[in-house]
C-alpha cells in the first residue's frame, strides 16, 4: 500500500513537470506582415509609388477600395518571400474630380495589415524655383525626386533606399545619398549624389562611425564593425571626404550599406586617387551627379561581414559622373564614365592612367546594364542628353 502511495505520487509528480516544461516551451515566433509607404498623399496625376514590405515569411499584397474593386491601380509584384522596398503601386490619372483612396493589404498566413494612399481630385503647382548649383532640399521619396544623379529604379532584383541629413546652420534636411541594395550579394549596386562645395566644405572630421544602416537594421545592413573576412578593405561607395559639411552627413558613409569588400591595394591606391579627382572636379564646378558601384554578376569571390554574414566581392567598379557648370566655356554640361576591374594597379610617375579606364556613358551603360541619369533629358532635352552621353571623356579638358 505504501509502494503504491509513493508510485501514484511519482506518476503526479512526473505529469506536473511533463505539464511545465509544455507549457514553458518557447513559442514559435510571430510572423511579422507590415506595408508601407513613404507618401500617403498623391496629386491627380498618374503616376507610381514605391511600397515597402517588412515580412518574415511568404505574403501576398492586395488593392482595397472603400466601397468597390480597384480598377484605377495596381500592384507589382503582388506575392513574395521577405523584405522587400521596390514593390511598384502604378495608379492612373484622377479624372474623377473627387478624391479617392485605397488600402494596400498585406497577408502572411493568419497576419495581415494595411496603410492608405489617397489621390487628391487635382494637381499641386510643382516648384522648380531650384538652381543646378543649390544642393536643395527636397521629398525624399525616390519616386517623386527629379534628382539628376538618379539611375533608372527598375531592377525588381534590388530596393532602393535614400538618406537625408539636418544641416545644423539652417535646420534645413538635405539629400545626402541613394542606393540600389542586393539583399543577396549584402552590397549595393549603385550610390548616386550631388557632389559640390556645400558637401566638401570641412567643418568635421572622419568620423569613423561604422554602423549597420538604420533603414535596414542588423538582420539585413551589413555589419562592418570588425572588417571583412579575407583581410578586404571597408570600401567606401560615397567616400567619407565627400561629406564633411556636418558630422550627420558624415556618419552616414560608415553605414554597411555604403561599403564593400575591397582589395587593400585597390582601396588605397586607384580608387582613393580616382575618388580624389572627382572631388576637385566638383569643387570647381556648381554640381556634379555622381553614381558609383560595383559588379557583382561574377564576383571574384566571397568573404563574410562582421557578423558572419557572406557578402559577395565585386569584380569590377564604376563610377559615372554628370557635371554641370554654368561658367563653362566648354560647355555647361559635360559626362564620363570610369569602369575599372578589381585590382592593384600600377602608379607611374605621372600618376594612375585614368584615361585607359575612361568611357562615355553608354559605354558604361552597356558594361554594367544601369541607365544612367534618366532625368537629364528632361532637363536638357532628349538630343542634348543623348549626345552628353556619348561623349568620350578622353577627347575632352573637362576630366585632365
Amino acid at each position: 500500500m505504501k509502494i503504491n502511495k509513493i508510485l501514484g505520487f511519482a506518476v503526479a509528480v512526473t505529469a506536473v513537470c511533463c505539464l511545465f516544461l509544455t507549457s514553458c516551451e518557447e513559442p514559435e515566433p510571430a510572423v511579422v506582415a507590415e506595408v508601407s509607404v513613404k507618401t500617403s498623399q498623391v496629386t491627380a496625376k498618374g503616376g507610381s509609388l514605391f511600397v515597402n514590405v517588412i515580412c518574415s515569411g511568404a505574403w501576398e499584397l492586395s488593392l482595397k477600395g472603400e466601397d468597390a474593386a480597384i480598377d484605377w491601380a495596381e500592384l507589382s509584384p503582388t506575392s513574395g518571400t521577405g523584405n522587400k522596398a521596390n514593390v511598384i503601386l502604378r495608379y492612373d490619372d484622377n479624372t474623377s474630380g473627387q478624391t479617392r483612396s485605397l488600402e494596400i493589404v498585406i497577408t502572411s498566413g493568419t497576419q495581415w495589415s494595411t496603410c492608405q494612399v489617397t489621390q487628391s481630385a487635382s494637381d499641386e503647382p510643382e516648384d522648380d524655383s531650384q538652381e543646378d548649383d543649390q544642393p536643395a532640399p527636397e521629398d525624399m521619396d525616390l519616386t517623386k525626386a527629379a534628382w539628376m544623379e538618379l539611375p533608372a529604379l527598375d531592377d525588381r532584383s534590388l530596393s532602393y533606399y535614400a538618406h537625408s541629413f539636418k544641416f545644423p546652420n539652417d535646420g534645413k534636411t538635405y539629400r545626402n545619398y541613394s542606393f540600389g541594395w542586393s539583399q543577396d550579394d549584402l552590397v549595393a549596386m549603385w550610390v548616386a549624389y550631388p557632389l559640390c562645395k556645400f558637401y566638401t566644405n570641412k567643418t568635421v572630421g572622419r568620423t569613423d562611425a561604422w554602423a549597420y544602416d538604420p533603414l535596414l537594421g542588423s538582420a539585413y545592413s551589413s555589419a562592418p564593425f570588425g572588417g571583412y573576412g579575407g583581410s578586404y578593405a571597408r570600401g567606401h561607395q560615397l567616400p567619407s571626404a565627400d561629406r564633411l559639411c556636418c558630422k550627420d552627413a558624415n556618419v552616414q558613409t560608415f553605414y554597411g550599406t555604403n561599403l564593400t569588400p575591397q582589395l587593400n591595394g585597390h582601396n588605397e591606391g586607384i580608387w582613393q586617387a580616382l575618388e580624389d579627382r572627382v572631388r576637385t572636379i566638383a569643387n570647381n564646378s556648381d554640381t556634379t551627379y555622381v553614381v558609383t558601384g560595383c559588379m557583382v554578376r561574377n564576383p571574384i569571390g566571397t568573404t563574410t561581414d562582421s557578423d558572419g554574414k557572406k557578402m559577395s566581392v565585386p569584380s569590377h567598379y564604376f563610377k559615372a559622373l554628370l557635371r554641370y557648370s554654368k561658367a563653362s566655356t566648354l560647355g555647361q554640361w559635360s559626362a564620363a564614365g570610369f569602369y575599372l576591374e578589381h585590382r592593384n594597379y600600377s602608379k607611374g610617375s605621372s600618376g594612375y592612367d585614368f584615361k585607359a579606364v575612361s568611357m562615355s556613358i553608354d559605354e558604361l551603360e552597356e558594361k554594367t546594364g544601369l541607365d544612367f541619369f534618366v532625368n537629364l533629358p528632361a532637363k536638357v532635352g532628349e538630343e542634348t542628353a543623348a549626345r552628353l552621353e556619348a561623349q568620350d571623356p578622353a577627347n575632352s579638358s573637362v576630366w585632365w
